[in-house]
Parts: structure tokens; sequence; C-alpha cells
């Protein structure tokens, strides 16, 4: 059974997932993935990025809870990122 705590932690972010596997792009700075269709849709990124999208990245990793991820940390991501599909490597246009 999950604790307040975590619960709490779903509550916050909005967990954000691509709604195809055609079409990917990745954010440049922090490697969210969504479908073109999603980016076009969105203002920015659902992490606050201000880095433009690209197609070129490999490997995707999904992330449940950010701030208790080994991986994100590696990657070198922040703790404060919304839960979803995330790239690996991203490659810049």
């Amino acid at each position: 059974m999950q604790s307040e705590s975590d619960m709490s932690e779903y509550d916050e972010k909005k967990f954000v997932l691509p709604k195809s596997t055609k079409d990917l792009k990745a954010c440049q700075q922090c490697g969210m993935v969504l479908t073109v269709e999603q980016w076009n849709r969105e203002a920015e990124c659902p992490n606050s990025c201000n880095a433009s999208q690209t197609k070129l990245f490999s490997g995707m990793i999904c992330v449940l809870k950010p701030s208790q991820s080994w991986v994100m940390r590696k990657l070198g991501n922040p703790k404060s990122i919304h839960p979803g599909l995330y790239a690996i490597d991203v490659q810049a246009d």
C-alpha cells in the first residue's frame, strides 16, 4: 500500500506519456519524449524547458518517481521533473 507522501508526489505532477509510438520527439534539454502532435499542443515542455525538440534520440526510459530515480540522477536531470518517458541520449538537430 502506498504511503500518503508517495500519493501526494503523484498528485503534484501530471504523468505525461506519448499517445503513440510514431512521430516521437524529445526535448533537447530534459529529454522528455512526446508525439509531434502533443508537442504542437503544448506551449512549452511540461518541465518548463526553453529548448526545442528533436527526432534524433536513442533509448527511452519511463520514470515514475523522478525524485527517487537513480537513473535520472545519472543522466543529470533535476529531481523536479514530471513523471513520464525520457530519451537516454538526445542529439542536437
